[in-house]
């Protein structure tokens, strides 16, 4: 198997805004966002898995990069796999809600000339492919970084959010909550066991100093920085795994952004570069592409209309992102890939599942290394349990259009996946 690499920076122009791209102008950017891509080459069949420094991308968007990356490297479609890491002082590029809204967030021929860009980079990449004569992959506990953002009262009712820069003292001294404590390190090595490149998974929402109106890819930024120091050859990626519900809200600082980021993205450097020391290596095999597809279970979403009175102008957002969602054809179906190579297993999901998916997907091999990543296109927005609905709070209320069928069709899936 031969393996490719490429780099390409993809911050917006100072004239767009972040998020959504609605809103007020950025007022620059703190530290460049980049596209990482990693194409392995098994006998002609390629697959390219790539990490963005963007909150999502939906719909057409979404599709569009896909396709130019597709036909850039010769491959098809369902072997492209594109995932937004999820910072929130980045785009969200949905070109839908345009016409929904009548306004221009990201206009398509930007966006059109970026995807060129990466797909160009990518086809310039096969130039320079590498023997891969290892995998490895391990994996350790972080301390003081994830915490779940539902907080429960004992009797088991919803107590609060606790968001990514809590600054309610009752909500941070409550428990850690549910989560995913593990940072996972997946690497393809070269004959002589130089790493060629690598990708690290950690389930929680990424920002920790978000909300200073500056592009920047915040903690996971950082880390990707510290490592491409420390490890120059070793071309690192990041990937948030299933942190629907999670976030840093227990210990990151309420106000001192700057020094969350530095902070954090040094816990992150830290356990990858642990990882990447201790990896477990054993002789690259063929990869497979394992796809498993469900009907998506999805509420009835209402349309916008002219003369609707909404309370502010983020309900009227979210109404239109929803919209788009439900009207965007392809999103009748919800698919799930797996990446195997050898002992080395890797769960891509779109949405924002709920971490309690990425620990039921660890029960179903408890002996064996899979990662998980969310957020491979934000078609699906979160993906909460059954339970709750019932439970309420932000996330099945807000940016949510499944019904509680949800947890059933995915836990159903991840089983097929793992052959269980």
């Amino acid at each position: 198997m031969k393996l490719a690499k490429f780099k390409i920076d993809v911050t917006p122009p100072d004239e767009c805004a972040i998020g959504f791209g609605l809103g007020r102008k950025t007022d620059g950017c703190r530290d460049p966002l980049w596209f990482r891509g990693i194409i392995l080459d098994d006998n002609g069949k390629k697959l390219l898995i790539a990490s963005i420094d963007y909150c999502g991308l939906m719909n057409r968007a979404h599709d569009e990069l896909v396709s130019m990356l597709a036909n850039a490297v010769n491959t098809w479609t369902e072997l492209i796999i594109i995932h937004c890491i999820h910072q929130h002082d980045a785009p969200l590029v949905n070109l839908e809600i345009n016409d929904i809204l009548d306004v221009e967030t990201f206009s398509s021929e930007w966006w059109r000339k970026l995807c060129s860009e990466c797909a160009a980079a990518a086809k310039k990449a096969l130039k320079h492919t590498r023997e891969v004569k290892y995998t490895g992959y391990a994996e350790r506990r972080l301390h003081g970084y994830a915490s779940n953002r539902r907080v429960m009262n004992e009797d088991g009712s919803f107590k609060g959010t606790r968001y990514s820069r809590c600054a309610d003292e009752k909500l941070k001294k409550m428990p850690v909550g549910t989560i995913d404590p593990f940072l996972r390190t997946a690497a393809f090595l070269d004959e002589e066991e130089n790493i060629l490149a690598s990708m690290s998974f950690y389930a929680t929402h990424p920002q920790v100093a978000n909300g200073r109106n500056l592009f920047s890819a915040d903690a996971p930024g950082e880390a990707m920085r510290l490592l491409e120091i420390e490890f120059s050859e070793t071309f690192p990626c990041f990937f948030t795994g299933a942190g629907g519900n999670v976030t840093a809200g227990k210990y990151a600082s309420p106000d001192d952004l700057e020094g969350n980021l530095i902070r954090f993205g040094k816990i992150l450097s830290d356990g990858i570069s642990g990882n990447l020391k201790t990896l477990q290596k054993e002789e690259c095999r063929s990869f497979d592409i394992i796809s498993e597809t469900f009907d998506f279970p999805r509420k009835a979403v209402k349309k916008l209309r002219a003369r609707d009175v909404l309370a502010n102008e983020n309900e009227k957002l979210c109404r239109a992102v929803l919209q788009s969602c439900d009207g965007y054809k392809e999103n009748s179906t919800y698919r799930a890939r797996m990446f195997r190579c050898g002992n080395l297993k890797i769960v891509f999901l779109p949405g924002e599942p709920f971490v309690e998916y990425q620990l039921y997907l660890q029960s179903l091999l408890p002996d064996e290394f899979i990662a998980l990543a969310g957020n491979c296109s934000d078609n699906f927005l979160y993906l909460p349990l059954a339970k709750s609905f019932d439970e309420g709070g932000y996330e099945p209320r807000y940016y949510c259009w499944c019904t509680l069928e949800i947890e059933k069709k995915l836990k159903n899936t991840l089983k097929k996946l793992t052959g269980n």
